[in-house]
């Protein structure tokens, strides 16, 4: 299936009509020429949406979400060069891929209810799942970008005349619709459906569904949690309205996604197929940054390891710039950076060092290490061990080879994409070892570590739940290291399954890792910035959610520039500000466009202006952000 970026501006591709080009296989498993078909099985429309389902593509990577990493203090590159002029954004419209194939499963239940109500009845619960993901895809169109057609949205086809002019919902309409949406379809799952007294058996998707193969309790779970997500993005705009929903999701107890489950089976994880690896391009978000990895290494966080890559400088790595010292002498220019060889225990044998083993915390740890995020840092000699400006320092010749070394931790994109290739790290000259094995790539979009931990904020602002607030907190980490853990082990990202060098530990969960996480006091509600301590934890578990992430520390003001724990780092040298943006930009758009009035209307009322000018991005926000509290100021509740 083709993952290409469907640009949408200004409503134009509401227009076109429907194909149904990914369904012809499967017409040809029930010997049905799919030329003369003219009514769809609604069974493959949903699987048509649910492939349509995507909330990370390459596009979303190469522009947004790279950025928000960037300005969210997550990654840095290279050359320290942060963009804060976004370039052409891509997020804008992505609801629209299934949106459209809900208004078509829509228009056949209805034109099959008009001959036969009983047998159109039995795709009520197909409707209201494919409704939950169009109401998952909205929420993130509308996060960075505001106003868009929802309610008008993709109806051209199935009204008369043509509704080609579809308008802008506000944001404010957006997220009553969601919400509405969502309690709708809640309502739908969580019962049976009844027609003329009867009870309707619903038909069965089976591996159609390949998240939760059609389990209805499952959806409808999913569905009545997803609230939470529209609840906490309310909560400067409209608390009570924020509260009010979190207290009705948490009275439906046996529908909150709350526990992971045997084999994170409760968790929206998501996988095409056998041979769908994401993406085939490659995105280089570039390093984590040294505040935050050094942040979760010093907690033994053990989701550094499963969202950032150990850095090359195994023991015989080592031990190659130890032999490369002792052959060339003072005419050796490569050189081991302080902060590796501090961990490094070496013994000196007939004049030269030889690598002993690595001093606390000891192997995997010793091989996460972040870079520095200020502005131009490459340049300050200060950092060179970091950056090697001149190319000399991290390069070894030895054997008449030389090589070159990642010092740092790179984003672990085996989280992202499962066709990629690894080349473990070894001594010049030595044998090439690589994984180069192509294998179905997992994704998680929605988890009970999300859940718990808003159900930790929404307590701590004033939601009236029935656990703790430290119960949720505690439920949220624990679901979200294991959960991580889990797509980890399906990823099989490197080091994971097994080692290659003999001093190398696995990245895998170990016994007892989450009770000493929990013990440390940046994991433990104590009434001291426990709500900045919820907010840390939803930054960590949304790295590889960029967009929420980004969301939700444009929603709290985490993490803070005065915070004990994890802290907001300037961006500049000299402490000064360094504007980021707090939506994406817009554009001019085509006047030629038959929507190009309502689009323009939307902008105008919006407040919005052209362009992609960092500091006019900070100050004209979205509806909900309008009382959120600046970058780094912590929370304003």
């Amino acid at each position: 299936l083709t993952m290409m970026k469907l640009k949408y501006l200004l409503g134009t591709a509401l227009i076109g009509s429907l194909s149904f080009s990914s369904c012809v296989d499967k017409f040809a498993e029930i010997n049905t020429d799919p030329s003369i078909v003219t009514t769809p099985d609604i069974r493959y429309l949903f699987t048509q949406g649910l492939n349509e389902f995507i909330p990370s593509d390459y596009w979303s990577w190469y522009y947004d979400f790279t950025n928000m990493l960037h300005w969210g203090q997550v990654t840095v590159t290279s050359n320290t060069n942060l963009l804060n002029q976004p370039a052409n954004s891509s997020g804008m419209g992505n609801v629209l891929r299934v949106l459209k194939i809900m208004r078509e499963i829509d228009y056949q239940v209805q034109t099959m209810s008009e001959e036969d109500p009983v047998k159109a009845a039995q795709y009520k619960y197909v409707q209201a799942m494919m409704k939950t993901l169009v109401v998952y895809m909205g929420i993130q169109d509308t996060d960075m970008y505001g106003s868009m057609p929802y309610s008008e949205a993709a109806l051209a086809r199935y009204t008369s005349p043509a509704l080609l002019t579809p308008k802008y919902d506000t944001q404010e309409e957006l997220f009553a619709s969601f919400d509405e949406d969502l309690k709708q379809a809640f309502e739908t799952l969580s019962n049976p459906v009844v027609v003329n007294g009867n009870n309707v058996s619903q038909i069965s998707l089976g591996y159609q569904d390949y998240v939760y193969q059609g389990d209805s309790k499952k959806w409808a779970t999913f569905c009545n949690s997803l609230r939470l997500k529209v609840a906490v993005r309310l909560l400067h705009a409209n608390k009570q309205k924020a509260l009010n929903i979190a207290n009705e999701v948490a009275q439906h107890s046996d529908y909150l996604l709350t526990s992971n489950g045997t084999d994170c089976s409760n968790n929206f994880i998501y996988n095409q197929g056998s041979e769908w690896y994401h993406s085939q391009e490659d995105p280089a978000p570039g390093y984590g940054t040294k505040v935050l990895i050094d942040f979760m290494v010093q907690n033994q966080d053990p989701r550094v390891r499963f969202f950032f890559t150990k850095n090359d400088l195994n023991s015989r790595v080592i031990q190659a710039f130890f032999d490369s010292e002792a052959e060339l002498g003072d005419k050796c220019e490569s050189k081991i950076p302080d902060f590796i060889m501090d961990k490094v225990d070496y013994e000196v044998v007939n004049g030269k060092k030889v690598f002993k083993g690595w001093k606390a915390p000891g192997e995997p740890w010793v091989r996460y290490y972040g870079m520095p995020l200020t502005i131009n840092a490459s340049a300050n000699d200060a950092y060179k061990d970091y950056y090697d400006p001149e190319g000399k320092l991290h390069k070894v010749i030895l054997n008449g080879t030389e090589l070159t070394y990642e010092v740092a931790s790179g984003m672990q994109m085996e989280m992202y994409e499962g066709n990629r290739d690894y080349t473990y790290p070894d001594a010049p000259g030595a044998e090439i070892v690589q994984d180069k094995t192509d294998r179905p790539f997992y994704a998680m979009y929605f988890s009970a570590g999300e859940v718990n931990l808003y159900l930790a904020e929404l307590k701590l602002v004033g939601a009236n739940l029935p656990q703790s607030a430290q119960t949720y907190f505690t439920d949220g980490i624990r679901n979200s290291v294991e959960a991580w853990d889990h797509i980890a082990a399906a990823n099989h990202i490197p080091y994971y399954d097994n080692t290659f060098d003999e001093n190398e530990t696995t990245i895998g969960l170990k016994d007892g890792e989450l009770d000493a996480l929990l013990s440390q006091e940046a994991y433990q509600l104590n009434g001291t910035d426990d709500l900045e301590k919820v907010y840390i934890q939803q930054r960590l578990n949304f790295i590889f959610m960029p967009n929420d992430m980004y969301v939700s520390m444009r929603r709290s003001g985490v993490p803070t520039k005065t915070s004990k724990y994890l802290k907001f780092e300037s961006f500049r040298e000299d402490g000064s500000d360094y504007i980021l943006p707090r939506r994406c930009p817009m554009f001019s758009g085509d006047p030629t466009n038959q929507n190009y009035a309502n689009y323009q209307q939307a902008l105008k009322d919006e407040g919005f202006t052209i362009g992609s000018n960092a500091e006019v991005l900070n100050t004209e926000r979205v509806w909900y952000d309008k009382g959120a509290p600046d970058f780094g100021t912590g929370p304003n509740f």
